[in-house]
């Protein structure tokens, strides 16, 4: 039984064979990290983007603690992070974390526009490719590339709506921020701290990140004067950020890495962005049809990028917790 669940595990790894309820995992990993702009945009109305960046990396990091307890038995429950890794973790701490985390609803609540700046995400896969060469020596496959310089071609389609948008460039540039602070704190956790089981990575460092971002809080700005409803929804929607998008999906995207493969779960890069359009048109926002065709492309290179490959005469080993890359929402995982 071992023997053909590792088979399983190795075949998805490939592309090869996914679970059915592997999709449904990967389906609700995608509808709750695409929702997490216009929930950025619904706190924004009482918080400051310091607070809701604090406030979403506290809970998430709690959230992640409780998982880790109530999964594992005895020894196991451990926390498995040394005085040098605990340094080493300020760098996904403040880039993987604290920096999105602020950003993204700063820009998303100043314009009201979660599609648009939720899309941006879809930048870290090239941007990931360009900072791995240098400092991983990590060359990627050529259908790899073609999938994801398509995929990064139709955004393109998508930035151009910017401008019509009334976004300064300067905006735009911040925007751009965001995935390269991904795919260098990405990058760096392959350096560094590969090691680690991603669960405990990513609580370690959403705890850092909460650590500084809740006293700076508290110096940006008071909590706006707010209807009792657009309060009780604002707190909503920070806790759905927190325990759900930064825990529970975060738990999710770990288990779809450790049984079929970070090329498979990775493809959530892809569906994000479109997920995020689709939000915000749910909400009244802007989408035009050159946002609609650019989404049909970015479909077209998740099918090139993620089409199965040739199953290889010897078994590769399966991706496990301890050597499986650490997911950042957004992030690519190749």
């Amino acid at each position: 039984m071992r023997a053909r669940v590792a088979a399983a595990r190795v075949a998805g790894a490939r592309g090869i064979y996914c679970h059915p309820m592997a999709y449904v995992q990967f389906l609700i990993v995608c509808l709750i990290w695409s929702s997490s702009f216009i929930l950025m945009k619904k706190a924004y109305v009482v918080f400051n983007p310091v607070a809701i960046g604090g406030l979403r990396a506290a809970l998430g990091a709690a959230t992640l603690v409780l998982l880790w307890h109530l999964v594992r038995r005895g020894a196991a429950r451990r926390w498995p992070a040394s005085r040098a890794q605990w340094v080493a973790m300020l760098v996904p701490g403040g880039l993987g974390f604290a920096y999105p985390y602020m950003m993204q609803p700063y820009l998303i609540g100043h314009h009201q526009d979660s599609a648009y700046f939720g899309m941006m995400v879809a930048l870290v896969p090239l941007i990931t490719i360009a900072v791995s060469v240098p400092m991983l020596g990590v060359w990627p496959r050529l259908r790899e590339l073609t999938g994801v310089l398509v995929g990064l071609a139709c955004l393109g389609v998508l930035a151009h709506e910017g401008g019509a948008r009334g976004v300064p460039w300067h905006h735009v540039a911040l925007a751009a921020t965001v995935p390269l602070a991904y795919a260098l704190s990405n990058t760096f956790i392959r350096q560094r701290l590969d090691a680690l089981p991603p669960m405990a990575l990513s609580g370690s460092a959403l705890a850092i990140a909460a650590t500084f971002m809740l006293p700076a809080s508290l110096a940006v700005e008071p909590i706006k004067a707010a209807e009792p409803i657009d309060l009780l929804s604002a707190a909503a929607a920070v806790l759905v950020l927190g325990v759900i998008g930064s825990g529970l999906a975060m738990y999710l995207f770990y288990k779809l890495i450790q049984s079929h493969g970070p090329l498979f779960a990775g493809m959530v890069t892809y569906l994000v962005p479109l997920g995020a359009l689709a939000w915000g048109w749910l909400d009244a926002e802007r989408v035009t049809a050159g946002q609609l065709g650019a989404m049909a492309g970015i479909l077209v290179s998740v099918a090139l990028v993620q089409w199965p490959r040739r199953a290889a005469p010897a078994a590769a080993a399966p991706v496990t917790a301890g050597t499986a890359p650490v997911p950042v929402p957004g992030a690519p995982q190749r």
